[in-house]
Order: structure tokens, then C-alpha cells, then sequence
């Protein structure tokens, strides 16, 4: 493959796919110059990385100096879509059924690279504020949600991620985040949170799983004062039933 970098690891890879991770809606075109600032590569290191992504279809010159993606990136948002929307399918019964049977606020998060994001959300006929909207990224060491799908990550990924943010975690929040607690939250498929992301708010997250791996998770927030020991008892039951019945049916798709 002409102008393709050679093979160069890991360390290589993920500086490519952290090119390519730049784009989004906001910031469609990029020159250069702006991302080996942005990653911090030599431009004669960026510029193989560019040929690379050339050559493989997924960049293109803008005319201007700059770069944007190519439609061929389009079949991997339409693959994104499709596995979600298997996941939502399955998922909005059983968000409902919860929603119906409690009364409070269901959520499906799903996990990209470094963030959280709300996937799906059903919401209590009851008055709450949540700052988790759909599509918004929150980071990863905050909640219940976060909690189970942090501890799904693989363990080098993991402990890279959580040594880039520990220092800036509050030490209640990071008794949370041990390898002992974090691989606990992993076996046991659920956790729940106090406060973590929203003050006054209580949540529950369970593990969906596809082929072994954490992919999603489901979880209810509630105002604290609604929801009493017995209650939170309760909801954990049913989101740890819905985890697995989403479970269940999303692996039949595939």
C-alpha cells in the first residue's frame, strides 16, 4: 500500500485512530498542521498517518489545505446504528415495564473510548433533573452506569484510563474505582451510586452483555427522597432482570 506507514504497534494504531476520531459534526476539516498539534505527532510522522488514511479511503484533501472524512466512513456509522438499534429493540420493553412498575427515570449508556454516553432514556412521570441527555458524553468514573461499563473495559485500557483521571477524583470517589472494587462491580453484573453525578440523585446500572463482553448497560435514577431502602431493593431486582433479558435477546441477532 503506497505511503502506508509500516507497522509500528500499538502506539502507531491508536495515534491513527485518534486522527480519525477528531472529526465530528463541529469540527468536520482539519489541516495538518492542526492535528499533529492537537495529537502532538511530528509532521513527518502525521503526514504517513494521512497517506495511510488515504489510502484507505477514509480521508480525503478539502481543497483548502485541510481534510475531511470520506462517505466510506458512512458505512461505519450505518453499522453503528444498526447494531444500536438492535440493542433499543430489545431494550424499550423492558425500559418501560421498569418505568411503568416504579415510576422513575430508566436509562440505556453505551461506552465510547474515554466517556459514557445516554444511549436511550425513558423518563418519570414524576419530577427530576438529570444532566445525562441523549447523546451527551459524561465521563466514566461518575455513576452507576459509568461504573459497569468502566469495569467491562479490558484491564490495560482500564488502568490507563483511571491513572489519566485519579488524580483529580475526590478520595470518596476513589474507593469506588479500585481494581478490588471496580473487578466486584464486573462479576456481580450491577452496582449503584450516591450522588455521584447529579446531588440528591440515587442510581442502578446492570451489565448487557454481547459475546462475553460488557457492551451497554441499564439503569433508573431517582431522587433520594423517593426512594427508600426497600425500594431500592426493588429497582435493582428488576434492572438486573432487564439486563439479562436484554442480554438474551440481543445475542439472538447476532
Amino acid at each position: 500500500m503506497t505511503g502506508a506507514p509500516k507497522a509500528a504497534g500499538t502506539a502507531s494504531a491508536r495515534k491513527i485512530f485518534n486522527i480519525l476520531l477528531s472529526y465530528s459534526e463541529k469540527a468536520p476539516l482539519w489541516t495538518a498542521q492542526e492535528l499533529a498539534a492537537k495529537h502532538q505527532i511530528s509532521m513527518p510522522t502525521l503526514y504517513r498517518y494521512l497517506a495511510f488514511l488515504r489510502d484507505m479511503g477514509l480521508i480525503e484533501g478539502a481543497g483548502d489545505s485541510s481534510y475531511r472524512l470520506t462517505e466510506e466512513v458512512v458505512h461505519l456509522a450505518r453499522a453503528a446504528r444498526a447494531g444500536r438499534s438492535v440493542l433499543i429493540e430489545a431494550a424499550m420493553p423492558e425500559m418501560r415495564r421498569i418505568r411503568d412498575e416504579v415510576n422513575e427515570t430508566v436509562l440505556i449508556a453505551g461506552r465510547t473510548r474515554d466517556h459514557v454516553y445516554c444511549i436511550e432514556r425513558i423518563e418519570s412521570l414524576q419530577p427530576v433533573r438529570l444532566q445525562f441527555e441523549r447523546g451527551q458524553p459524561m465521563s466514566l468514573h461518575r455513576g452507576s452506569l459509568a461504573r459497569v461499563l468502566l469495569s467491562g473495559m479490558p484491564i490495560k485500557e482500564r488502568t490507563s484510563y483511571l491513572a489519566r483521571v485519579l488524580p483529580e477524583v475526590s478520595e470518596e470517589n476513589r474507593a469506588l474505582l479500585t481494581p478490588e472494587n471496580l473487578e466486584k462491580v464486573r462479576s456481580a453484573g450491577y452496582t449503584q451510586s450516591f450522588d455521584e453525578v447529579d446531588e440528591g440523585i440515587w442510581g442502578t446500572a446492570a451489565a448487557i452483555q454481547r459475546g462475553g463482553e460488557i457492551t451497554a448497560a441499564i439503569g433508573v435514577a431517582a431522587p433520594t427522597y423517593r426512594i427508600d431502602a426497600r425500594m431500592r431493593g426493588t429497582i435493582i431486582e428488576l434492572v438486573r432482570e432487564a439486563s439479562q433479558r436484554i442480554t438474551a435477546a440481543v445475542a439472538q441477532e447476532f
